[in-house]
């Protein structure tokens, strides 16, 4: 009689801890690209909304192919990437509520100095790609699916150019950061996105060569996870969180995010 009772006290506990809500965190799981970790930025909004809030802002900082992935597996509250064509995909497919325009940059074309290739007067990007694909210079690719590598893959595509298997183009399969030290050795070409630039610390000898393109307009979105398909996503903080964001003290405190006087990210107005 007593195992009957446990078993039955056993089962109605079970029915309690299913019948209920997930229990609630004080924290989101942000999976986001490595210019918004690198450069402090998400750690100083971070700071400041805990301060206000008390709920913890997480980060995990890959590149934009990764951070993708890890939120489609459900790793993550946010995603807050620089890739609209993939961002929009992951909305369509059910997956992210919706796409919110929070910021943009840009991307730039850096390289040695000395400028072997001489492209820094040039003022056409396709003269630009068409000079750094003749073969006679090193060009250092990410290589790592990143928001930064999509960029330069589409900008190869867009203008005809062949990069695949060709000797002078150098894939890394890591970082910015590891990008730019590497094309700093090599003597090499790179494109990076601008705030990671303003924060590299190793320019002695690499310069911006090339500089604004409407092409190379690096726009970030963020993105809540949706509930229907990740049942443990903190909707209601979360919406909190880009709420915050997109108010006018967020963008204020966006806008007045510096590195050595040097605005990284800029707002819509």
């Amino acid at each position: 009689m007593t195992l009957m009772k446990n078993i039955f006290k056993y089962i109605a506990l079970c029915l309690i801890v299913l019948s209920s809500p997930i229990l609630a965190r004080d924290y989101l799981i942000i999976q986001s690209t490595t210019s918004t970790v690198s450069t402090g930025l998400l750690e100083y909004l971070g700071e400041t909304f805990f301060k206000e809030t008390g709920i913890e802002i997480r980060t995990v900082g890959v590149g934009t192919g990764q951070a993708i992935k890890n939120a489609t597996r459900g790793d993550a509250d946010i995603l807050l990437v620089h890739s609209k064509k993939d961002e929009m995909k992951f909305v369509e497919e059910g997956l992210g509520i919706k796409r919110h325009d929070l910021m943009y940059n840009d991307f730039i074309i850096v390289g040695p100095k000395s400028d072997p290739a001489k492209i820094k007067n040039l003022k056409d990007l396709k003269s630009i790609l068409k000079i750094l694909s003749s073969g006679n210079f090193k060009f250092i690719s990410r290589d790592d699916n990143s928001g930064t590598h999509k960029k330069e893959v589409s900008l190869w595509s867009k203008f005809n150019f062949n990069f695949e298997e060709k000797g002078w183009y150098i894939k890394t399969g890591s970082g910015m950061i590891s990008t730019l030290n590497i094309a700093s050795e090599m003597n090499a070409y790179t494109i990076t996105d601008r705030a990671t630039w303003i924060t590299f610390k190793n320019k002695n000898f690499l310069e911006i060569l090339f500089e604004g393109d409407e092409n190379l307009f690096n726009p970030y979105g963020i993105i809540v996870l949706n509930p229907e398909n990740y049942p443990h996503v903190e909707l209601e903080k979360s919406n909190q969180f880009i709420n915050w964001l997109l108010s006018t003290q967020g963008k204020n405190l966006i806008k007045n995010f510096k590195v050595s006087n040097n605005q990284l990210f800029f707002i819509y107005e």
